[in-house]
This record gives structure tokens, sequence and C-alpha cells, in this order.
């Protein structure tokens, strides 16, 4: 375990929600201080039994209130649709050339979706330092199976099939085994808020996804000027990451530890973004964490970012809100709060007046 520190260098940490997220090295177990992260069995999410499916969602909620990170084990992907998805990621990191890469790159795009090189050059004409490469595909209905209308989010940047031959089925069946997860968490979700089952569905009908493929070249291990990622918050409501088996991720604690999230054979890492915690007012945990390397490796991951419907009204749940729990948060539409977010990471356009979504 490491210290915030002697990385960050201050008692902060940017978040993606806005502002800073203050350490409390004097934090105490249960205040968003913890030492491992719980591995949840998702064998029951399925069960015909109500109550073997609320025993799942009381674990989800403890993680969620807790730790803001859990694992998942047995949760239906199969492992060849994984094997298939990560091999992808390499052919098209190493496959295609740069040249291929840049006919889909993200600037060229009207959404954020497309591909991110090493180091990205920023629409004021500075560049922007980044110690991977990436490619994002939104939300495509034909590749979920609870789709209720055809209309996608925008259109994705995909290789040409002559250029990367089967890529798009492939990685689409991953797309659609994670879709269907996606929408078996929600349940789970509202279950452990003691909400109807189905009570997030009425807002993810044509849902803000993002499915991205990461490669981290080989750097010097512990180093944080090689990190991969910087520390940081997820800006959607939550996020699926399926990791190689390369140590990298890591998740503060509020005490200020950094607590390694390994990989762990046949398991995912499921974490609460920006957009859950400001719709449960801070009783789910967004919580901060970073990529680096560690052992000088090459590393590929596949983070599944789900949000709401982007016209959808994300109002603090009443049950969330409470004397103790004073209210934090306007509402905000889900698209007003990713395209602000997202803007900062990949700017397009000049900041309009900040969305009614912040703190109050």
């Amino acid at each position: 375990m490491t210290y915030a520190g002697a990385f960050d260098k201050g008692d902060h940490i940017d978040t993606g929600i806005g502002g800073a997220r203050k350490i409390n090295l004097d934090a105490k177990q249960g205040d968003g201080v913890f030492s491992e992260i719980p591995v949840i069995d998702l064998t029951d999410a399925a069960s015909p039994s109500l109550e073997a499916r609320k025993k799942v969602a009381q674990e989800i909620y403890d993680a969620c209130v807790n730790v803001g990170f859990f694992y998942i084990k047995n949760h239906g992907v199969p492992d060849e649709v994984i094997k298939t998805v990560k091999n992808e990621a390499k052919r098209f990191f190493h496959d295609l050339s740069e040249d291929d890469k840049m006919e889909l790159d993200i600037s060229k795009n009207t959404e954020f979706y497309g591909y991110a090189p090493i180091k990205a050059k920023l629409s004021d004409g500075q560049v922007k330092k980044r110690m991977f490469e990436s490619i994002n595909f939104g939300y495509e209905p034909l590749m979920d199976p609870g789709a209720s209308g055809t209309v996608d989010n925008g259109p994705s940047f995909w290789p040409a099939e002559e250029k990367l031959p089967n890529f798009k089925e492939n990685v689409g069946k991953y797309y659609s085994s994670v879709m269907s997860l996606s929408r078996q968490l929600l349940h789970l979700f509202a279950l452990g808020l003691d909400l109807e089952e189905t009570f997030f569905d009425q807002f993810c009908k044509r849902p803000g996804v993002l499915l991205k493929l990461n490669h981290y070249p080989a750097a010097v291990p512990d180093s944080a000027d090689n990190a991969g990622i910087a520390a940081h918050s997820d800006l959607e409501s939550f996020t699926i990451l399926l990791q190689d088996d390369v140590k990298s991720l890591e998740v503060l604690s509020k005490d200020g530890t950094w607590i390694s999230a390994d990989p762990i054979p046949g398991t995912f890492v499921v974490n609460i973004g920006d957009a859950m915690s400001m719709w449960t007012n801070d009783l789910f945990l967004s919580t901060i964490h970073r990529a680096y390397n560690k052992e000088g490796k090459v590393r590929y991951s596949v983070p599944f970012f789900f949000g709401a419907d982007y016209d959808a009204v994300m109002e603090t749940l009443p049950s969330c809100v409470d004397e103790a729990r004073p209210l934090k948060y306007k509402p905000i539409t889900a698209g007003a709060h990713v395209r602000m977010r997202l803007n900062m990471t990949y700017p397009k356009q000049k900041e309009e007046a900040q969305p009614e979504g912040i703190k109050t």
C-alpha cells in the first residue's frame, strides 16, 4: 500500500465531480476507509427467488456505501468472449498502422467516440501527455439485448472490415454480454436501495454507454511520472472493468492509502461513478482510483462505462436525503453531466455555462 501524498503532493485529489476530494488521515473504518476490495458472487443475481436476489443486492449495497469498488465473479460473461475481446484489443493497437488508427481520430467525430493516441493534441494547440492509447465506442442498440429502440447515440468509428476482419463482430459479442450484465447490476442497485427492482430501467432505454479499449506501453515501474491514468473518479453511473494479468489499478481509501485492485482471474472490477454518487446524494461512493505501471509490462484493459439516457434527469433519490445527509445536488440531465466532463478530457468546444448539477 502506498500513500497519496507521495504521488499527488497535497491533501486533496481532483475528482470528476468537480472540485477536489480531500484526504482525511484521521478517517476511520466505515467512513470511506477500507483495506481491501470485496469480491461478490453473482450466482444468485438471476435467481427466481427475490430473497436470494436481495441478499446479493445487500452485499453490493454495502460495497457501494463503504468502498465504491467491488469485484464480481460468476457474472455470466463467457470466458471465450472475454478471451476474444482481449485479443481484439491487441489486434487493434498492433495490427493497424498509425495512419489507420488516426483515420479514426476522436477529433473527427461529432461525439466522444474514436481513437485517442498516446499524445493527444488539444483544441488550443497544447499537447496533453497521455501514457496510453485508446479507442472508444458509443451506444449501439444492435449490441444491446435489452434495447427498446433503434437509435444510437452518435456514430462510432469502427476499423474497416478489410483492415481488421471480424473485429466489430467479435468486440460486439463482448459488448452485448456486458450490456446484459449492466442491466442486471441496475436491478441489484435498485434492490439494495429498497426501490422497485426495475426502477432504473426507465432512465436507461438508450443509455449513455462507452466501451473503451486501452493499451499501456511498457514503462518504468513504480514511477508516478509514468502513470497511465492519474488519480480520478469516473463520470458515469458505474464502470465494469476487464483487466489483463498486469498489476496496475489502485483505489484510494479516504485515509489517503492506495489499495491495490490486482487482477483476479474470472472477475470484473465494478466501481461507482460520479453520476450514481450524485443520484444517491453521495451515499454510494465514487472513489478515486488510478492506473500506473508497477511491473514495467505492457498492459491492456477494457472498461465499460454505463450511464443513464442523455435526456434523463438525475434527481437525488428522496430516500437518500435526511437530516444527517442533507441534499447536496440540484437536478441535471445525464447528457449535460457527461458532456461537461468529457469536454475536459477531449475538448471539442468552448465550455458553456456550467450546468445545474454541481454541488449546491
